[in-house]
């Protein structure tokens, strides 16, 4: 009886050859098909994780790269003595692009076209906190108040200036 199915089989098999072939090419390609999607969506995710970090990070070092600035300039000011600055920021760095007269974006490069960058907007500053030995002296603040503001254009409401603590460490006997 196997014998009996099996030569019926090859028989069938012989006829439909091609038909086989070509369904189990087609099987193939769908397969491959499917794994190329789930390998390309796998691959995105971490792209745009380190793109996020690397944003993150940008706009750690420019906050930080500011208070370090403003700090050394703040120190030279007659009557400051130590100085501790403290920024905050909003957003993210912003790309302006070249466009043309019909609002189409200029591009550049061969293959690869690009947009051109026509400039760059830093993240903006929201206020900004200092504390400063001279800090509990009026005439101090007014003169951080007015350095602060030009330096960063902020408004003197986004301006917070107060004394630094003095902290001394007692010697134990």
């Amino acid at each position: 009886m196997l014998r009996k199915f099996w030569n019926k089989y090859k028989a069938n098999f012989k006829k439909d050859i091609l038909i086989h072939i070509l369904v189990i090419i087609g099987m193939l390609g769908i397969l491959c098909i499917l794994l190329s999607s789930c390998l390309e969506s796998s691959q995105e995710e971490p792209k745009a994780q380190e793109s996020e970090n690397a944003e993150l990070i940008s706009q750690e070092s420019y906050r930080l790269q500011l208070q370090e600035q403003l700090a050394e300039m703040l120190s030279n000011i007659t009557g400051v003595g130590k100085v501790e600055v403290l920024v905050t920021i909003q957003g993210s760095e912003a790309y302006h692009y070249a466009q043309e007269a019909d609002s189409r974006y200029v591009t550049i490069g061969g293959s690869q076209k690009e947009a051109l960058v026509e400039s760059i907007s830093l993240p903006a500053i929201t206020g900004v906190v200092v504390a400063c030995e001279g800090g509990g002296k009026s005439t101090v603040q007014e003169t951080v108040y007015q350095a602060v503001s030009v330096a960063c254009g902020l408004r003197t409401a986004q301006i917070y200036v107060t004394q630094l603590e003095q902290t001394t460490i007692r010697k134990e006997s």
